[in-house]
């Protein structure tokens, strides 16, 4: 599962972390207004089939967003505890002994980093702007 961590530009964070719930709210739109760029990108990327039926790409999982060691984040695509009706999206991300990785998920992040970092920096400083 490719994990977005709100993290760097600390001054902002911490601006919007004095906020309490209302910085709460202004950190969930910028990780959530990523993760629906990054799941775009996950969709284009995904290995589909010919067949005319439901495919991965368009049931690619986002999380609730989470902390761990005081850094907020949310995860998209597949993940290894996955026993959904797609459950095989994880064995075309990391691979099998007998299918090569794709990676299509962790290449989703990596190629639109740069973007998903414009994007936490200008929703957050966005929501400080609306507050002032």
């Amino acid at each position: 599962m490719a994990k977005i961590e709100l993290e760097g530009m600390q001054e902002l964070i911490d601006k919007v972390n004095k906020l309490g719930s209302r910085g709460t709210q202004i950190k969930k739109n910028a990780l959530e207004k990523s993760a629906a760029m990054v799941k775009g990108s996950m969709e284009e990327k995904a290995p589909r089939s010919d067949s005319n039926k439901k495919h991965m790409a368009e049931n690619i999982q986002v999380s609730e967003i989470d902390t761990a060691n005081g850094v907020d984040f949310i995860q998209i695509g597949p993940n290894k505890g996955d026993n959904s009706e797609f459950f095989y999206s994880k064995f075309t991300e990391w691979g099998t002994s007998k299918i090569p990785a794709v990676h299509w998920a962790e290449n989703s992040v990596l190629e639109n980093r740069k973007k998903i970092d414009e994007t936490i920096k200008d929703e957050l400083q966005r929501g400080l702007d609306e507050l002032a």
